[in-house]
Protein backbone atom coordinates (compact mmCIF):
# COMPACT_ATOMS: atom_id res chain seq x y z
CA UNK A 1 0.00 0.00 0.00
CA UNK A 2 1.49 3.37 -0.97
CA UNK A 3 2.45 5.87 1.71
CA UNK A 4 0.57 9.16 2.28
CA UNK A 5 2.56 10.80 -0.55
CA UNK A 6 1.60 8.01 -2.96
CA UNK A 7 5.07 6.47 -3.21
CA UNK A 8 5.65 2.71 -3.23
CA UNK A 9 8.19 0.34 -1.70
CA UNK A 10 10.37 -1.85 -3.91
CA UNK A 11 8.20 -4.94 -3.30
CA UNK A 12 4.98 -3.05 -4.04
CA UNK A 13 6.47 -1.66 -7.25
CA UNK A 14 7.69 -5.12 -8.31
CA UNK A 15 4.22 -6.59 -7.67
CA UNK A 16 2.69 -4.22 -10.24
CA UNK A 17 4.87 -5.60 -13.04
CA UNK A 18 5.28 -2.23 -14.77
CA UNK A 19 8.49 -0.53 -15.94
CA UNK A 20 10.80 1.33 -13.59
CA UNK A 21 13.42 3.97 -14.41
CA UNK A 22 16.52 4.09 -12.22
CA UNK A 23 18.60 7.25 -12.76
CA UNK A 24 22.41 7.23 -12.70
CA UNK A 25 22.51 9.83 -9.91
CA UNK A 26 20.06 11.99 -7.92
CA UNK A 27 18.25 14.29 -10.35
CA UNK A 28 19.92 12.75 -13.41
CA UNK A 29 18.01 12.46 -16.68
CA UNK A 30 20.08 9.46 -17.70
CA UNK A 31 19.74 5.98 -16.33
CA UNK A 32 18.25 2.63 -17.16
CA UNK A 33 14.73 1.35 -17.71
CA UNK A 34 13.83 -2.00 -16.21
CA UNK A 35 10.88 -3.21 -18.22
CA UNK A 36 9.27 -1.53 -21.20
CA UNK A 37 7.80 1.96 -20.68
CA UNK A 38 4.68 2.96 -22.67
CA UNK A 39 5.46 4.17 -26.20
CA UNK A 40 2.45 6.44 -26.74
CA UNK A 41 1.60 9.60 -24.87
CA UNK A 42 3.51 10.91 -21.90
CA UNK A 43 3.95 9.65 -18.35
CA UNK A 44 3.26 12.16 -15.60
CA UNK A 45 3.03 12.31 -11.83
CA UNK A 46 -0.37 12.47 -10.15
CA UNK A 47 0.10 16.19 -9.45
CA UNK A 48 1.11 17.00 -13.03
CA UNK A 49 -1.84 15.02 -14.44
CA UNK A 50 -4.20 17.16 -12.33
CA UNK A 51 -2.45 20.40 -13.36
CA UNK A 52 -2.92 19.53 -17.04
CA UNK A 53 -6.64 18.81 -16.62
CA UNK A 54 -6.50 14.99 -16.63
CA UNK A 55 -6.54 13.95 -12.96
CA UNK A 56 -5.80 10.39 -11.94
CA UNK A 57 -9.01 8.45 -11.40
CA UNK A 58 -9.83 6.17 -8.46
CA UNK A 59 -8.32 2.73 -8.95
CA UNK A 60 -6.18 3.90 -11.87
CA UNK A 61 -2.92 2.03 -11.83
CA UNK A 62 0.51 3.50 -12.62
CA UNK A 63 2.16 2.59 -15.92
CA UNK A 64 5.72 3.26 -14.73
CA UNK A 65 7.78 4.18 -11.69
CA UNK A 66 10.86 6.27 -11.14
CA UNK A 67 13.30 5.36 -8.40
CA UNK A 68 14.26 8.35 -6.23
CA UNK A 69 17.77 7.89 -4.83
CA UNK A 70 17.56 10.88 -2.49
CA UNK A 71 14.56 9.58 -0.51
CA UNK A 72 15.88 7.94 2.64
CA UNK A 73 13.06 5.56 3.56
CA UNK A 74 11.58 2.42 1.98
CA UNK A 75 9.06 4.38 -0.11
CA UNK A 76 11.38 5.41 -2.96
CA UNK A 77 9.32 4.57 -6.06
CA UNK A 78 7.21 7.40 -7.50
CA UNK A 79 4.27 6.29 -9.68
CA UNK A 80 3.64 7.78 -13.12
CA UNK A 81 0.44 7.67 -15.16
CA UNK A 82 -0.07 7.61 -18.92
CA UNK A 83 -1.79 10.52 -20.62
CA UNK A 84 -2.43 11.01 -24.33
CA UNK A 85 -2.27 14.48 -25.94
CA UNK A 86 -6.03 14.64 -26.46
CA UNK A 87 -6.59 14.18 -22.70
CA UNK A 88 -4.45 17.18 -21.72
CA UNK A 89 -4.94 20.93 -21.66
CA UNK A 90 -1.88 21.66 -23.80
CA UNK A 91 -2.06 25.39 -23.07
CA UNK A 92 -0.73 24.55 -19.58
CA UNK A 93 2.06 22.22 -20.71
CA UNK A 94 5.74 23.07 -20.47
CA UNK A 95 8.20 23.29 -23.34
CA UNK A 96 9.59 19.84 -22.53
CA UNK A 97 6.14 18.24 -22.31
CA UNK A 98 5.23 19.73 -25.70
CA UNK A 99 8.48 18.51 -27.15
CA UNK A 100 7.90 14.99 -25.85
CA UNK A 101 4.32 14.86 -27.12
CA UNK A 102 5.37 16.05 -30.59
CA UNK A 103 8.26 13.60 -30.97
CA UNK A 104 8.20 11.34 -33.97
CA UNK A 105 6.75 8.00 -32.99
CA UNK A 106 8.08 4.75 -34.44
CA UNK A 107 6.06 3.16 -37.19
CA UNK A 108 5.09 -0.44 -36.47
CA UNK A 109 4.53 -2.54 -39.55
CA UNK A 110 2.79 -5.88 -39.13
Amino acid sequence: MPDQKGRYTRNEMMDTGVACFVPDAPGALTGRWFGEPPLDGIILTRRRCAALGAPVQDREYPVAFIYRIEIKDDYRYVPFYLRLPEQLDLKKSTYYEDRWLKRQRPVIIT
